[in-house]
């Protein structure tokens, strides 16, 4: 073996040796885990330089002798009083079992948290029970007393038999205990299951709804503990005698009259469907508490249809008779073309049905939709107003059952020829007439308003009811102004016109000096628009206050009063 080989055996036995002392020392320094029985949720850490609380001890359950009082009988179901005295440890109840009851098993309890006296339900078991004072820790008994549960004694009594769905009164004796119902149920139905029913709370006799199916059925009086069958009594459900009777024919959407006989239950109502219509499913209809006859709605829908009694509980159909709804004949004339905005009349033959009307609309709007519009029952003719977008339209008869259009005719919707003219200028808020023509239509204004107010907005305005031409007060602002004839339907601008606002030139001369409370002449010049007013008023009193004030309309010069106060005005 040469020198070379020696150095490097040498060199990987100390890297060997010292990969050895590594692993030793690193598991001298690992703990082995602690072996617990199950997972235990760790602990938060205390907080730095904190001792650990230790776990506060339970306190000893005190188990020294309890006593009880309670009466030598008691109803099945019902709540009684128990006195007791005893330690009263934490969730300590008082229950009521069987005498040889293990003292781990519990029945009906209340917890002594709740005071002596406390109220504890009997079980609805008969026989011999024994009250009972248990710890809640070790289901140590501490006392006990004995009691006996007795039967309730229950009675029903009502009529033999009764109508479907009819209501019927049951008179009953019971315990009338927390929950306990009267109910009616099919004869064959497990005891525990129930049907129409009425809380023994609302007295006897109580009223209940008999079912609607005919045949064998029973009374019982079932207990909300357990809800046991107490008493039972046996009673027969007739099928009520129910009849529709109507026209062979109806025109869609009209009121008709319907007779009927049945037995006019809560909720029962007179339908008419169309044929097909699964039972239980209803359209148009009218409760029977309306009487017969009733007025029903035929529907829109042309083709077989059905009038039909169906019962408010479970909504059957007692009785039905055949009907067949017929299309009306109707339909809707106009002129040719009419003026936007204008008044126009229109002929029109139809059902007149309840919400049925007279509509003018654009070409091309959806069927349902409507714009200016009459009702049916302002007669024919009757008067429209055309819609201000002038092109195609249509006038349509719509009805008020699902807005369908039953009848339609096309009407051409022309503008309206519409000028204004008036001076080049007007002094601001002075008077000035205003020439034009258009359709002084109703709620139709001439309006001026400053050049960039918004269309639709207005200013001082007149009607054009008041003819042309019309005085107009031009607005207070100088500048670039609008005459505008605007629509009273849309507030439409349908012509304008520039005009410009001008300041009014206006002077006052007075005396510099008055004596407080004096008249003073004043001379002026100015556009003695209505209601201008000359006023003196203290320095200080601000724009649009006045103390006493002349108006501009009594001349030049004016007497104006001084105000009585000295000082600078």
């Amino acid at each position: 073996m040469n020198k070379n080989v020696r150095r490097l055996l040498l060199i990987l036995l100390v890297l060997l040796l010292a990969l050895l002392a590594f692993l030793l020392v690193r598991c001298r320094h690992q703990q082995p885990p602690p072996v617990t029985s199950q997972a235990a949720t760790p602990a938060a850490p205390a907080p730095a330089g904190a001792e650990r609380p230790p776990a506060a001890p339970l306190a000893p359950e005190v188990l020294t002798p309890a006593t009880l009082q309670v009466p030598a009988t008691v109803t099945a179901g019902a709540a009684f009083n128990v006195a007791w005295t005893g330690p009263k440890n934490p969730d300590d109840f008082i229950t009521i079992v069987r005498p040889d009851a293990a003292p781990s098993r519990y029945g009906n309890r209340a917890e002594t948290r709740q005071g002596s006296p406390l109220n504890l339900t009997a079980p609805m078991d008969t026989g011999a029970f024994e009250v009972r004072y248990v710890t809640a820790r070790s289901a140590t008994v501490l006392g006990r007393a004995a009691i006996t549960v007795e039967a309730a004694a229950v009675t029903l009594t009502a009529a033999d038999q009764v109508g479907a769905g009819a209501i019927f009164d049951v008179t009953w004796t019971g315990p009338n205990n927390g929950g306990d119902i009267i109910t009616i149920v099919p004869k064959d139905l497990p005891d525990g299951q129930y049907r129409n029913n009425a809380p023994t709370t609302k007295g006897s006799p109580l009223q209940l709804t008999a079912l609607m199916t005919p045949g064998p059925g029973e009374l019982r009086y079932q207990s909300g503990q357990g809800a046991r069958v107490l008493a039972r009594r046996d009673i027969q459900i007739v099928a009520a005698a129910v009849a529709v009777d109507g026209p062979a024919a109806v025109t869609a959407g009209a009121l008709f009259p319907v007779t009927w006989t049945g037995p006019n239950n809560g909720g029962d109502i007179i339908t008419i469907v169309p044929k097909g219509l699964p039972d239980g499913q209803y359209r148009n209809n009218q409760p029977t508490t309306k009487g017969s006859p009733l007025q029903l709605t035929a529907l829109m829908e042309t083709g077989p249809a059905e009038i039909r009694y169906m019962s408010g509980q479970g909504a059957k159909v007692l009785a039905r008779r055949d009907i067949a709804i017929v299309a009306a004949t109707v339909s809707v004339r106009g002129p040719a073309e009419v003026t936007a905005g204008a008044v126009f009349a229109v002929t029109w033959t139809g059902p007149n049905n309840a919400g049925d009307i007279i509509t003018i609309v654009p070409k091309g709007l959806p069927d349902g939709q409507y714009r200016n519009n009459q009702p049916a029952t302002k007669g024919s003719p009757l008067q429209l107003t055309a819609i201000m977008d002038p092109g195609p339209s249509e006038l349509r008869y719509m009805s008020g059952q699902g807005q369908r259009v039953l009848a339609r005719s096309d009407i051409l919707v022309v503008a309206a020829g519409v000028a204004l003219d008036g001076p080049a200028q007007v002094v601001a808020g002075a008077p000035f007439a205003v020439t034009w023509t258009g359709p002084n239509n109703a709620g139709d204004i001439i309006t001026i308003v400053p050049k960039a107010l918004l269309d639709g907005q207005y200013r001082n305005h007149a009607a054009t009811t008041k003819g042309s031409p019309l005085q107009l007060t031009a607005v207070m602002d100088p500048g670039p102004s609008e005459l505008r004839y605007m629509s009273g339907q849309g507030q439409r601008v349908l012509a304008r016109r520039d005009i410009l606002i001008v300041a009014a030139q206006i002077t006052l001369d007075a005396p510099r000096r008055v004596k407080a409370g004096s008249p003073v002449q004043v001379t002026w010049t100015g556009p003695n628009n209505a209601n201008d007013y000359v006023t003196i008023v203290p320095k200080t009193t601000p724009d649009g206050r006045y103390l006493g004030r002349t108006p501009t309309a009594k001349g030049s010069p004016l007497s104006v009063p001084a105000p009585t106060a000295v000082g600078a005005a």
